[in-house]
């Protein structure tokens, strides 16, 4: 009786260990999240203090606009220097690299004595989000199972979420020098993490290092038959790249880069390569216009133009990122239930009719024809128009980062896409202010919901349902590889998982 009891327990230890090393890795890349939440959030107590007469660094609205904006253009700065680096380099020695300017940025902020210094430090922290956007998706997407992938990926968006509401919280209670200080030691953490995480078995394929790849990839996923088949198929493919690529061949430096350029020139070329990138970046652009971090970088400010000047912005700004928590929890379970085109789809329409009631409600107050007072009416409006981007809009595009691009491609197409984000990053917040100025909030709120109608009808027609399926299957659907093509690829022999012989459609053996 003893026997079988120890048996069952090994047994359950065995079954358990796989999911809780996923959630291991997963943890260390969210709690990074976590701290650059922390730096988007930032600008909300920030720059209400700057107002303050007693403090002793003052700026001009445009100056304001720039300190919140500047990370859009370090975004793009960030996402240049990791494109290359994570191919070369690795997952994990570049998500180390990403720890570095964050602290130099917090750091910065708490000594400098100028607008330009903290616009300075500012963008040294978008740097390093701009290193990571690209890369916690990847990292995540590679090592996780696809049956948990989506619950996974979806904990980027719950841990900006957790990020932005701890630094709203701190603000309300604290200074921002000391909120910086705070802010920093999540920093810090998420570097103890990293230092235990092994490198993504993916990458070590796309080296060539076979037996190290095989044994995280075990290590990770277990050794069941179906996480096996996925292995061997990840390694077939790959070596099938490597044959055609200049990877190890002995050849002059000119002949390597004049090969490189046909080789980018085809690959434009490939569905595999320009669909995924261009689902992203309508992706991320309705995602910046959608409003996610214009309304955490100014929440105090649109609070107090929609709800009313009278209104306790800072209790609301909190009570906002809680229900932007909840909903990103609520997320994680529905990115496990449902279909992710559903759950976008579903989540942007309600999206686009948030905005446009908010800004006819906006409109109305303005012009004096609101038949009744109240803050209840404004306050739902903003907590619907949350729940639509928490839930679906914000948690969709980084989860579809870390599966859509094929392995060969997925550095180049994964820093390709994200300018998107990034450039869109700064238009959002830099106009945001402007445009209310200009136009007024109830004509910027129409527009932004007309960028957000356009993109998810390009994303309708492009973008293919990936929830449960390997990231080869879905990178094979690209490529217009159906299961019958697969099956001709497996080896006739599957249980020696020798890929010497295989089933073949053709009389030409290669």
């Amino acid at each position: 009786m003893g026997e079988l009891q120890e048996s069952v327990l090994v047994k359950n230890e065995k079954k358990a260990s796989p999911f809780l090393k996923q959630a291991f890795v997963t943890a260390s890349v969210s709690t990074n999240i976590i701290a650059h939440g922390c730096v988007i959030g930032f600008s909300a107590i920030l720059i209400p203090s700057l107002r303050l007469p007693e403090s002793h660094i003052h700026a001009t609205s445009s100056e304001e606009s720039w300190i919140a904006s500047i990370i859009g253009f370090a975004l793009i700065t960030g996402n240049i220097i990791i494109t290359p680096l994570m191919d070369i380099l690795g997952r994990k020695r570049s998500h180390l690299l990403t720890i570095l300017p964050v602290l130099l940025g917090w750091f910065l902020l708490l000594v400098v004595k100028n607008v330009a210094g903290l616009i300075a430090a500012r963008f040294i922290q978008g740097i390093a989000m701009g290193m990571l956007g690209p890369l916690g998706s990847i990292i995540i997407g590679e090592m996780t199972d696809p049956v948990n992938r989506g619950a996974f990926l979806t904990c980027v968006s719950l841990s900006l979420t957790i990020g932005v509401l701890f630094c709203h919280s701190l603000g309300t209670y604290f200074s921002w020098e000391q909120s910086a200080l705070i802010c920093s030691f999540i920093t810090f953490t998420s570097l103890c993490l990293i230092i235990y995480n092994p490198e993504s078995p993916s990458w070590l394929i796309s080296k060539g290092r076979i037996e190290d790849a095989r044994k995280v990839f075990i290590w990770l996923r277990g050794d069941g038959d179906q996480q096996l088949d996925e292995l061997e198929k990840m390694i077939a493919a790959q070596k099938m790249a490597r044959k055609s690529s200049v990877i190890d061949q002995k050849l002059s430096a000119g002949a390597k880069i004049s090969r490189y350029f046909r080789y980018l020139r085809l690959t434009m070329k490939k569905p595999e390569f320009y669909k995924p990138i261009t689902i992203m970046v309508f992706l991320y652009v309705m995602f910046q216009f959608a409003g996610i971090n214009v309304i955490s970088s100014y929440a105090t400010d649109i609070i107090s133009q929609v709800v009313g000047p009278e209104a306790n912005a800072k209790v609301i700004m909190v009570a906002l990122d809680i229900e932007r928590l909840i909903c990103n929890i609520l997320a994680v379970y529905l990115m496990k239930t449902m279909k992710r085109r559903t759950l976008l789809f579903s989540t942007g329409l309600i999206c686009i009719l948030s905005y446009i009631a908010k800004g006819l409600y906006v409109y109305a107050k303005q012009n004096n024809k609101l038949p009744f007072e109240g803050q209840w009416l404004p306050i739902a409006l903003i907590g619907i128009y949350m729940f639509s981007l928490t839930v679906g809009i914000s948690s969709i595009p980084f989860a579809v980062s870390g599966e859509i691009f094929p392995l060969e491609y997925r550095g180049l197409g994964s820093g390709i896409s994200i300018l998107g984000l990034s450039l869109n990053f700064f238009v959002a917040l830099k106009c945001f202010p402007m445009l209310t100025n200009s136009i007024g909030l109830s004509c910027t709120y129409y527009l932004y919901a007309g960028v957000v109608t356009l993109c998810m009808s390009v994303v309708w027609l492009m973008l293919p349902e990936t929830k449960d399926r390997t990231l080869q299957e879905i990178e094979d659907s690209f490529r217009g590889v159906g299961p019958g093509d697969a099956k001709s690829a497996e080896p006739l022999n599957k249980a020696n998982r020798e890929l010497t012989m295989r089933r073949v459609s053709s009389v030409i053996m290669y």
